[in-house]
């Protein structure tokens, strides 16, 4: 918690220097480096969490839709096999949400 504190904190302090006017070349270089760094992260992630579903797509034979309505409406219980699925779409969805902000374009 104290690490995302910190690091917002720095964000601020380089908000507040470029809406006074400061430009830097370095700073923009390595923002832009350091977004394709952890987009690069989060769609490794992404594939790994797709690879796991559709593991689990195969096993029980349906698809994830499918599966969520199920799982949400209690037709298949609560197996480790099924929260562990839950889990792994949950996070997918999460990751693509971040690859969607990190991948909008500058207007």
């Amino acid at each position: 918690m104290q690490l995302q504190e910190n690091t917002l904190t720095k964000i601020k302090r380089f908000e507040h220097l470029f809406q006074s006017g400061h430009k830097s070349v370095l700073i923009d270089i390595t923002l832009n480096k350091l977004a394709e760094i952890e987009l690069a992260e989060l769609r490794k992630n992404l594939r790994e969490l797709k690879l796991r579903i559709s593991q689990f797509e195969k096993q029980y034979g349906m698809s994830s839709r499918e599966f969520s309505e199920r799982f949400d409406a209690g037709e298949l219980g609560d197996t480790a096999d099924f929260i562990e699925w839950f889990a792994y779409a949950d996070m997918k969805a999460e990751v693509a949400g971040k690859i969607n902000i990190l991948s909008q374009k500058e207007s």
